[in-house]
């Protein structure tokens, strides 16, 4: 499950428009708990959609006396999406680091919005969930690996907020060059990772239906 999960994880988490919104809110009046209200927005979708889709899966398990897997035609389905969310991203212009625009401040209720639109789930995260679906865990280890999982989906968001905490100046500093680094190398990294595992979800189907 793990060799999977995190994998994918990892690659979802490679998200340069959290973290340009993230520097952007940690540069304005507030910028802590701002921040931490697109962080609960974007933890409250990220966590439902998990818990609703392993679920979901886990219901269409395909129940035998020795043996448990999901459907391979769900293993199927998701890698053709993966493939083609990478051939998207290949085929995409190439845009350059863009600056927030002054605007009138963000109430409260907006950022937390804006984080549930941001952190609707990515193909490479419905990978993760796949994953761990297909383990053989129990309830608690399940739900512990959704947690965990969607942590690590964030982490992009994450990171920056906790930093800012310990080391203002220096994160948004940080921030920035990193942000600049992603804008040309972020595209071509998402697209690798999810051509890699929509290929390898694809070849596991096709083993299991032929």
């Amino acid at each position: 499950m793990w060799h999977e999960a995190i994998p994918s994880a990892l690659g979802a988490a490679i998200y340069p428009p959290a973290l340009l919104f993230v520097a952007f809110l940690l540069a304005r009046p507030q910028p802590r708990k701002r921040a931490l209200v697109f962080l609960s927005g974007a933890m409250a979708v990220t966590l439902g959609v998990g818990f609703v889709v392993v679920v979901l899966l886990r219901r269409l398990v395909v129940e035998r006396s020795w043996h448990r897997s999901v459907s391979p035609w769900i293993d199927l389905g998701l890698g053709v999406l993966l493939i083609l969310f990478a051939v998207v991203v290949a085929l995409r212009p190439p845009r350059g680091p863009k600056k927030p625009r002054e605007r009138r401040e963000l109430g409260l209720v907006s950022l937390f919005a804006i984080g549930l639109v941001m952190y609707s789930p990515s193909p490479l995260y419905l990978a993760s969930l796949h994953a761990i679906a297909e383990g053989h865990a129990g309830a608690a280890a399940t739900a512990l690996s959704v947690v965990l999982v969607a942590v690590i989906y964030m982490l992009m968001a994450e990171i920056p907020v906790i930093a800012h905490a310990l080391r203002p100046e220096a994160t948004l500093r940080t921030v920035s060059a990193i942000n600049d680094w992603l804008s040309r190398h972020g595209a071509a990294l998402l697209c690798v990772a999810a051509a890699v595992f929509g290929t390898y979800l694809v070849i596991s189907a096709v083993v299991h239906l032929v």
